[in-house]
């Protein structure tokens, strides 16, 4: 189920490239130092990942503060791991699956744990520093500190692709409804192997095309886990999702509970199509739907101040706002807490 740690991955992407830790903090105990990140591989991720720091008050990319004082414990109580499993991608590459990449990051205790697999957004796991962006950061150490086994699933880097956004739907080769829906199924399988975790509480979160392969992944129906012995992911949340796709389809369903958090104000995915399919009967007893009128797309990011993306390539023009919306952010913040608690028991 392979931890990797020192051996040479092949991808090219450099988004794939994680930077190995080699923190120098502070002036020692309580400092307010920050860890400085040397990036001296372009092949596998460090062990640890891009966020060791050696002492106490150190910070790590994305602004996370650290309440911990030792290496090993730089995202939480368990040390990082890289992982790597096979993607359910088979049928598609007509051979061998693509062995996709993953960071993993255990809870305090010996399990079995809940686990919440995530899934990022056109950008990839990825900032442009080659380090995990802060988002993922953020919700893979919220989440692990409220109990649960985090897997952070990387679709790009072991295809040998950076970003989508700036890619049309017609050029990408990697698609939320096909290629990255068997990723999640697989991480899926994957977890499901794991001792410490508890299979019959696995749950799926994911951000924007993240959010899209969420609605595809927990919405295949006789195609998906759902109805296998094992079944499928127990709850779901998709964040700001493309819900076009789904509502094309009037057969659609989600495979169990799904909190939508969407932005009034998107106008990357804007959110009329999720208020249609979330009122949509037979549907509307399983989606819990959330609109924050004056957010827009990314409003979760931490300090992330509102621009203006002129890039993109499945909007009008190419614009579309995105940024923090903190009022938003804290009540999503809880309503996801509430959600996996309730439906995972975390």
């Amino acid at each position: 189920m392979g931890t990797i740690a020192g051996h040479p991955w092949p991808s090219a992407s450099r988004r794939f490239n994680i930077a190995i830790a080699s923190a120098a903090v502070g002036a020692g105990a309580g400092s307010r130092g920050r860890c400085r990140m040397k990036a001296s591989t372009r092949g596998l991720a460090a062990v640890l990942g891009a966020a060791l720091c050696a002492g106490i008050g150190g910070k790590v990319a994305g602004g996370l503060d650290l309440s911990v004082g030792t290496a090993q414990a730089a995202i939480g109580v368990h040390a990082e791991e890289i992982v790597r499993f096979p993607s359910s991608d088979g049928d598609l590459t007509g051979g061998a699956p693509t062995m996709l990449s993953g960071r993993l990051l255990r809870p305090a205790g010996n399990g079995p744990h809940p686990a919440v697999v995530m899934l990022h957004g056109c950008g990839g796991l990825y900032a442009r520093n080659g380090r995990v962006s802060p988002r993922h950061v953020w919700w893979a150490t919220h989440l692990q500190r409220q109990g649960y086994e985090v897997l952070m699933v990387d679709s790009f880097g072991p295809r040998d692709v950076e970003e989508v956004c700036t890619t049309p739907l017609k050029d990408r080769t990697v698609r939320a409804t096909v290629e990255r829906k068997r990723d999640a199924w697989a991480a899926l399988a994957f977890l499901r192997k794991r001792p410490e975790v508890d299979h019959e509480r696995v749950g799926l979160i994911g951000w924007s095309q993240g959010g899209g392969t969420v609605m595809a992944a927990y919405g295949a129906g006789e195609d998906g886990p759902a109805v296998t012995e094992g079944g499928g992911f127990r709850a779901a949340v998709a964040f700001y999702p493309g819900c076009k796709t789904p509502l094309s389809n009037e057969d659609w369903q989600p495979d169990g509970p799904l909190l939508l958090l969407v932005g009034g104000k998107d106008d990357w995915t804007p959110p009329e199509s999720c208020i249609e399919l979330a009122g949509r009967d037979g549907i509307k007893d399983k989606v819990e739907l959330v609109v924050y009128p004056d957010a827009y797309h990314g409003f979760d990011s931490p300090d992330a101040p509102v621009r203006k993306r002129k890039d993109l390539a499945t909007v009008p023009g190419g614009t579309a706002h995105v940024g923090t919306n903190e009022d938003a952010r804290t009540d999503a913040i809880r309503r996801v807490g509430d959600f996996f608690k309730e439906k995972l028991g975390g």
